[in-house]
């Protein structure tokens, strides 16, 4: 890394940022990347056929700073721009960047510090969540952790990340995929060294017309798709049962019976077996709120619970009366008076979390 960064004739990194209808947050995105500490990048920014005035914004900024290479297309996704930005790459390194969000300074001088020191070919970090959602948002630091979250959400999440130029000029995005983030980081986990950074390097604009809120069924049926050739791959000796397990809970589907709700949590237990406390923890709570759907086997349900619980080896959730409670009434996730208490919860939930769980 070191003979690459004296190579000051060659940018070290190419930043990729597509851009489609983003007039009102784009120049905050772009502003965030031409003030960052590291100066030896250039910024290709490609315009994915946006009708709105977002072309103007670039044109204006690429006038005035000699980085920014700008690139207009007709309509084609947000794959496409993705890869028609990589083929123009000249770095050695790739950093991504979204339309709408708000790099940190020192981002890349983080970023490149960590992957000398870890030696990562893929490097995320974690996030600062603001506009319609705040708090902090965590990602695991290790591979290891990274390749079991993958079964659940994104590893890393793709604003954040900076990789070796040769690994995505070789493993384009998929233009075909309606969640192309996590079908790469899928692709590319068995092959590659990944991490996240342990601290916030982006601020992560959230509003109602991101494009995995727009087309949210889409997005999740393509989770699912993808989730299960990954879990096959990293367990191959796995049975078609264990996925099924495994993924009503990636899915958030209550259990028909108790059998499958411990074959499930065993997984869950099997996955927590890293030394990422975090990542321990957020398995317990995925086993905790696997069973407040459940809670309509019964106490058989609570007994599971507790019988699986003490193998994560964390600090036991203050939640578990709630549950036994609901175990014995046998409460029913689907029912009326759930829904209503899942819409009171939420508008009652206004404090910033620390660590926010998708379960």
């Amino acid at each position: 890394m070191a003979r690459l960064l004296e190579r000051k004739d060659h940018p070290l990194i190419s930043v990729v940022m597509p851009v489609y209808n983003s007039e009102r947050y784009v120049a905050d995105a772009i502003q965030s990347i031409l003030v960052q500490t590291y100066p030896h990048f250039e910024f290709i920014i490609v315009d994915d056929g946006s009708t709105d005035d977002s072309p103007a914004v670039i044109r204006e900024f690429a006038a005035r700073d000699a980085r920014i290479h700008p690139f207009f297309l007709t309509h084609g996704g947000i794959a496409s721009a993705l890869n028609a930005g990589v083929a123009l790459a000249r770095g050695n390194l790739i950093a991504r960047m979204d339309a709408d969000d708000i790099a940190l300074p020192e981002r890349f001088v983080v970023q490149l510090a960590w992957m000398r020191r870890t030696e990562v070919d893929i490097c995320g970090g974690c996030v600062k969540r603001f506009g319609s959602k705040n708090g902090l948002l965590w990602f695991p630091e290790t591979h290891e952790a990274i390749r079991y979250e993958l079964l659940f959400r994104i590893g890393s999440l793709d604003p954040t990340v900076l990789m070796r130029a040769e690994i995505i000029k070789t493993h384009l995005y998929d233009e075909r995929a309606k969640h192309e983030n996590y079908e790469i980081l899928t692709r590319l986990a068995p092959h590659y060294r990944m991490g996240n950074v342990p601290q916030v390097l982006l601020k992560h604009r959230c509003h109602t017309k991101q494009i995995h809120i727009v087309q949210s069924v889409a997005f999740r049926a393509a989770l699912s798709k993808f989730r299960r050739p990954y879990f096959h791959g990293l367990f191959p000796d796995a049975t078609g049962q264990d996925y099924a397990a495994l993924a009503r809970i990636a899915e958030c589907e209550a259990f028909t019976d108790l059998a499958e709700l411990k074959q499930a949590g065993k997984w869950l237990v099997r996955l927590a077996q890293t030394p990422d406390n975090f990542l321990r923890q957020r398995m317990a709570q995925r086993w905790l709120a696997a069973c407040q759907r459940s809670a309509h086997l019964g106490l058989g349900c609570y007994r599971v619970y507790r019988q699986i619980a003490l193998q994560f080896g964390v600090a036991p959730n203050q939640r578990t009366s709630k549950l036994w409670l609901a175990c014995v009434v046998r409460f029913r996730s689907n029912s009326r008076l759930y829904g209503y208490l899942l819409q009171v919860k939420r508008r009652m939930k206004r404090r910033p979390c620390l660590y926010p769980i998708s379960l």
